[in-house]
């Protein structure tokens, strides 16, 4: 055994370590003498003295593009095998370009990332590349952003009424061309109403006259939009108008109607050499009793799905109106409920809401006119919803036919009237 280490490491060990240092030098040599090619991917491109009223699409904030490439890259092996994406740069010196120009990438645009990465002199070459490069020029634009109505339903007890404002605006920089484009497109919000909670609508304030229209204030990570030429993802509303976007709700209820409904008969002219107030007057009955020859519906009534605005506006002048027809044409006559007056009864409404929102300083004086349309909506959506119920489960239905020389009506379930029902729906 002793023999065996002497005559590997002891003897003529002055040859033996001569040679031990001949070949590491002769493999060190070699290895950085060889070269190799790899194809690395995702090569970021870095933009430089770009004028300050142009822009490239795709360009973001830190100088750099959107778009990567794929470059080949030689140079001596021990190097080359090691390079990653994350080694190199491409950067773009376009102070002496044209707005549109084909660049050739080589190896003059490479920039090193690591430290311990010399290009002169690990990197031979690189495959060049013809890169197509477009300068347009800047375009401050602002967008319009449609607000739809929302999806999903209200919670519990509550009906969704409006939203304000229906439209908003993004100011938007970018390439000339896209910024054109999304002009034309503009943005489009639906909200989900499925993401608002009754405790949520029942913590609510109410900021109107009356205490029965809440405001819910859009949360701010609801107000953003995408640039579809942008990076940065989903973007903020800039619009200073987007901090007042509410949706506005109702809650549901059932409010006593206190008064006595006058009925009126619409005789047509095509049947009226029949059926006329003479020949067919409106009957007297326990629910039809007359005041100062005025007929008067005799019962306990509630209304829905209206506020308690609406309600005390057009309280003295609603009025029930029975369609005079021929039993040929129809066994129950028709009947709808009406507004006497609705013009001067909508403009009331909306002149009281107006002066109540420029009190609570809610909306600056550029918007009061689309805030009008916004409440003359809302009356009009009231006049379409109005709904009398004789209990929170029966509808008021009139059950209205000529009968003996007379209009005769009668109220299935009236018997339900003589106990006021309860005010909160069900």
């Amino acid at each position: 055994m002793e023999s065996l280490i002497h005559r590997l490491f002891i003897y003529q060990w002055q040859r033996k370590l001569v040679a031990l240092l001949t070949a590491t030098i002769i493999w060190i040599f070699v290895n950085h003498t060889i070269t190799d090619s790899k194809t690395i991917p995702f090569v970021p491109i870095r933009v430089i003295n770009l004028p300050i009223d142009k822009t490239i699409q795709g360009l973001q904030p830190n100088g750099f593009l959107s778009k990567r490439i794929t470059l080949t890259v030689h140079g001596t092996k021990d190097v080359i095998n090691q390079l990653e994406p994350g080694d190199l740069e491409v950067l773009l010196d376009v102070s002496n370009q044209p707005n549109e120009a084909i660049i050739q990438i080589t190896k003059k645009n490479l920039v090193s990332l690591n430290p311990s990465l010399n290009l002169n002199k690990h990197i031979t070459s690189i495959n060049p590349i013809e890169y197509f490069l477009k300068m347009s020029p800047i375009l401050i634009e602002k967008i319009p952003i449609i607000i739809h109505k929302p999806v999903g339903e209200a919670p519990k007890g509550y009906s969704f009424l409006d939203i304000w404002p229906k439209i908003l605006y993004q100011t938007v920089s970018g390439p000339q061309e896209q910024v054109l484009s999304l002009k034309t497109e503009g943005f489009e919000i639906t909200f989900n109403l499925n993401d608002i909670s009754k405790e949520q609508l029942d913590a609510l304030h109410s900021n109107a006259p009356y205490d029965d229209e809440v405001s819910y204030y859009v949360p701010e990570q609801w107000k953003k939009v995408i640039i579809p030429f942008s990076t940065r993802g989903l973007e903020p509303i800039n619009d200073p108008d987007a901090k007042a976007l509410i949706i506005d709700f109702l809650r549901q209820q059932l409010l006593p109607l206190k008064n006595q409904l006058p009925l009126h008969v619409f005789y047509p002219l095509k049947y009226s050499s029949t059926i006329n107030p003479k020949t067919y007057a409106l009957a007297e009955s326990p629910f039809i009793q007359f005041k100062n020859e005025i007929p008067l519906l005799n019962l306990s009534l509630h209304v829905n799905h209206v506020s308690k605005l609406f309600l005390e506006v057009v309280r003295d002048n609603i009025e029930l109106e029975i369609i005079a027809a021929p039993r040929t044409e129809r066994e129950k006559l028709e009947w709808n409920v009406g507004f006497i007056d609705d013009t001067h009864l909508e403009d009331t409404y909306v002149a009281f809401l107006l002066s109540h929102a420029k009190a609570n300083a809610e909306f600056l004086p550029p918007k009061s006119r689309e805030r009008e349309k916004y409440f003359r909506k809302r009356f009009r959506t009231y006049m379409q919803q109005f709904t009398l119920y004789l209990s929170p489960s029966h509808k008021l239905d009139l059950d209205s036919r000529l009968e003996d020389g007379q209009i005769r009506v009668h109220i299935p379930n009236a018997s339900l009237q003589s106990q006021p029902p309860s005010h909160n729906a069900h």
